[in-house]
């Protein structure tokens, strides 16, 4: 296993994963990790160029068969060998994600974890790309309806979810045929690499999964834009989802795009009272709610609202701080300074518009590191909101909790729908009737009854509104890498239109 150092023992550096080969760089970005301060990894500072090179190799690659046109059952052995070599290097790739993202210990083994399950998964699926037969759709003609890779994919990843999203992508578009290039975030990128050496070491051919580090201008921007790039699969804000989309009026790429949220926990007064308070704690304070499927918005009875806080905060205020590689740790900073800002901006603003905070709203210092920036906000929950505040449908991205309360189940769903948003969210009743009620009605691409945030590789995953357009993960995520094909088969003389 390769050896892992945390924080100033070792600072990694990495350079671009070009064809099989890492290409250092003069131009480097430093990432301070947000728990210490200290630069813990180097990664190139991508050019156009680079990125160019590299769809260049992905597109060679594509078109000589190397890959695309292997048999499914090779493929599905080397993911599956990818597999095994990511399990083996676990804790190499969690330190990783500690140091460059600040997730707590916990969180970062599940996603490691996570990406193994889908990888695995990939596999499986790679010798399963099937079409359809039409045996009897005219006298003498037949018709194939058959699966193709898609070509060169794009993978724009975020820093929030940087190794369990690059396996949200990259996995089902291998098991599909196509060549990839991958643009983690600036801020997350070396578990990209990795992933790419280990894909190498698994059999990969080269130039089949290549990574460009650097800033979305001009590195992302190039891959999106490229005419040679097949689809792209972009997970990160709705805004550059929308400037991604805006460009494609031009070249016409397949575009798959994973977007922002502003989820609801829907609490009726019937619901297992403890088990809610467990699922809305956790689907708003997870990774320091740096998530985008994150229940921010709780909606919640009335006739239980009061208590129903009163104990949300009790256990919000326990929560530990702590070193993030400590198990027992439960909050960690937030992903930069600068995004610290922005959180605290919205939570000042709800407070001028009238919203009452209950907890929160303050941000600690790290104790271990007490020189380094203090980035760590406290879990926030903020009462009396209404439909008309900013914060009830702007997406904070930090572990703010909004709560609004609702008297009917008519009035709960018109409150969750009432969002440009539509990613996920959670109903939490004892009634079934009035489950189903709600889960076909609120306009959301998942919405998970008496429980949250479960996704599994085979449950596809992506929104409605501007939450995004298609869909990761399950056979829905795979077919986002491939393109449908219609071949017909005259197998006996048809008589001719023209000339009698």
């Amino acid at each position: 296993m390769t050896q892992a150092k945390l924080y100033s023992e070792q600072c990694r550096t990495y350079g671009q994963w070009i064809n099989g080969k890492e290409i250092k760089a003069e131009n480097l970005i430093e990432r301070f990790a947000p728990e210490s301060g200290k630069v813990v990894a180097q990664f190139a500072e991508g050019t156009k160029e680079d990125a160019l090179l590299a769809i260049e190799n992905a597109k060679e690659t594509f078109e000589a068969g190397t890959w695309s046109r292997m048999p499914g059952a090779e493929r599905a052995k080397i993911l599956a060998r990818w597999a095994r070599l990511v399990e083996e290097e676990s804790e190499l790739l969690t330190r990783i994600e500690i140091e460059e993202s600040g997730k707590i210990r916990r969180v970062a083994e599940g996603d490691i974890a996570g990406t193994v399950d889908l990888i695995v998964y990939a596999s499986s699926l790679a010798n399963q790309v099937s079409g359809q037969a039409y045996m009897d759709i005219g006298e003498g003609l037949n018709a194939f309806v058959v699966k193709e890779p898609a070509g060169v994919v794009g993978a724009i990843v975020p820093w929030n979810f940087p190794t369990i999203i690059f396996g949200q992508k990259v996995p089902l578009a291998l098991a599909a045929g196509c060549s990839v290039v991958v643009k983690p975030s600036e801020f997350t990128s070396g578990t990209a690499v990795e992933l790419a050496r280990l894909a190498k070491k698994a059999g990969v051919p080269d130039g089949v999964l290549n990574v460009v580090t650097g800033y979305g201008v001009p590195v992302g921007q190039t891959i999106s834009e490229s005419a040679d790039v097949d689809v792209v699969s972009f997970t990160g804000s709705t805004r550059t989802g929308q400037l991604i989309a805006q460009g494609q009026g031009t070249n016409f790429k397949k575009i798959s795009l994973e977007l922002g949220g502003k989820s609801a926990a829907i609490v009726f007064e019937d619901a297992d009272f403890d088990a809610a308070i467990d699922g809305v704690l956790f689907s708003i304070f997870l990774h320091q709610g740096q998530v985008c499927c994150a229940g921010s918005r709780l909606l919640v009875h009335e006739n239980i609202a009061e208590k129903f806080v009163h104990a949300l905060k009790a256990r919000a205020e326990a929560l530990v701080t702590g070193p993030l590689d400590d198990a027992k740790t439960e909050v960690g900073p937030l992903v930069s300074p600068e995004h610290l800002k922005i959180v605290q901006g919205y939570v000042s603003s709800a407070i001028d518009d009238g919203a009452e905070v209950i907890c929160g709203g303050k941000v600690t210092q790290q104790a271990a590191y007490p020189d380094a920036p203090a980035q760590t906000f406290l879990p926030t929950i903020l009462n009396g909101i209404t439909p008309a505040m900013p914060i009830f449908y702007n997406e904070v991205f930090g572990p703010v909790l909004t709560v609004t309360k609702f008297s009917t189940r008519e009035e709960a769903v018109k409150l969750a729908n009432d969002s440009n948003y539509g990613l996920a969210g959670s109903v939490w009743t004892e009634n079934i009737q009035t489950a189903f009620y709600v889960a076909q009605r609120v306009r959301t691409g998942t919405i998970e009854i008496n429980t949250c945030l479960e996704g599994k590789p085979q449950l596809p995953f992506g929104g409605y509104k501007a939450s995004g357009l298609g869909r990761e993960k399950g056979l829905t995520g795979l077919e986002e890498f491939t393109e449908t094909k219609t071949i017909g088969l005259r197998v006996s003389p048809k008589k001719g239109f023209f000339g009698g």
